[in-house]
């Protein structure tokens, strides 16, 4: 089966799979190492349906080990959406994600095809379900600033600010919901402008899709512990191998792609100020941060029915199946 991972645009697919009403989208969020990945590439290749990727990472190409991708027999049985579409030198954003995962959609659902969004990306998701604009769609160098500001001073700190920047944001905006933080003082930082202030340029959720949310859940300790086994995982696989595969490429401490967790904690291996055991620790202690910001994120933040992980594909499959997905092809 051919692998199609190239984003359309709106124009060329704006045919809705359905005379009136929404198509409905089924999607499954989880955080990092929760088995979502298996778990959809189960659902999608017993129902016939196809995987939009909803992952920051896996976008890279190249990028393949320290982002757990898809593998290419993986692939070739499910085809997947926005996988291995940019350079690891590329930027991308919500923006973008939300305008090429609607225009597939639409695309595939013209063609009668199911889709299935996966992935562990919340703000992505919140674009594509919920609208966002151009305008919002922030300079990630700026944005991961600020987050290790907040790993450093704590949230409270970035909530201060934006109190004071922007005190319409701060009053609709949880105090401890970083990641809306963090995008508000992105906006007011890179435009000069208070997010508050976009009020009717926000763009509005699409009305022809329909988004039927499972989330995994899974305790903190068993979470932390499938992470760690995770990182040892891609280790043995040969993460370092990659990381220098990618650095022969020109990639570096600057390239989008090479910030993520996993890749930029290498180069001070490679600069001799770190031991690869003291990195591989680090990988292993970000990725556990990382994925506790994606469950505060995935509690507050969407709606739908939440599975303890490991879940039976047959359970959310029916979950999927009762709130409609498919009915519009009977």
């Amino acid at each position: 089966m051919t692998k199609e991972n190239t984003p359309c645009s709106l124009a060329a697919a704006s045919a809705s799979g359905r005379e009136g009403g929404a198509v409905p989208v089924a999607v499954l969020l989880g955080p990092t190492a929760s088995g979502k990945s298996a778990l959809a590439l189960q659902i999608a290749g017993e129902m016939g349906w196809e995987i939009i990727s909803c992952d920051s990472r896996q976008i890279y190409r190249g990028m393949d080990i320290g982002t757990a991708k898809p593998s290419q027999k993986e692939q070739e049985l499910v085809p997947h959406w926005l996988i291995d579409i940019l350079d690891p030198s590329e930027e991308y954003s919500a923006y973008r994600f939300a305008r090429d995962a609607a225009a597939i959609i639409r695309q595939r659902a013209a063609l009668r095809k199911n889709l299935l969004v996966c992935g562990g990306t919340g703000l992505y998701f919140r674009a594509l379900c919920e609208g966002l604009t151009e305008m919002e769609a922030t300079d990630s160098k700026l944005r991961e600033a600020l987050m290790s500001r907040a790993a450093v001073e704590g949230t409270d700190a970035l909530y201060r600010e934006l109190s004071a920047v922007d005190p319409r944001a701060a009053q609709r905006i949880h105090s401890n919901d970083l990641q809306r933080i963090v995008r508000a003082l992105a906006v007011f930082r890179q435009t000069g402008t208070s997010i508050s202030s976009l009020g009717s340029a926000e763009s509005r959720p699409p009305e022809d899709m329909r988004f039927i949310v499972a989330t995994l859940t899974m305790s903190r300790s068993e979470l932390y512990r499938r992470i760690d086994c995770r990182v040892d995982e891609m280790v043995a696989k040969g993460l370092w191998e990659e990381f220098e595969r990618l650095r022969k490429s020109s990639y570096d401490r600057g390239s989008p792609g090479m910030q993520s967790v996993g890749y930029r904690e290498l180069f001070d291996v490679e600069e001799g100020s770190t031991t690869f055991e003291a990195a591989v620790e680090l990988i292993k202690r970000n990725s556990r941060r990382y994925a506790k910001r994606q469950v505060t994120w995935f509690a507050h933040q969407t709606a739908g029915e939440a599975f303890e992980a490991p879940a039976h594909w047959t359970a959310v499959r029916d979950y999927y199946l009762r709130e409609g997905m498919g009915e519009e092809w009977q």
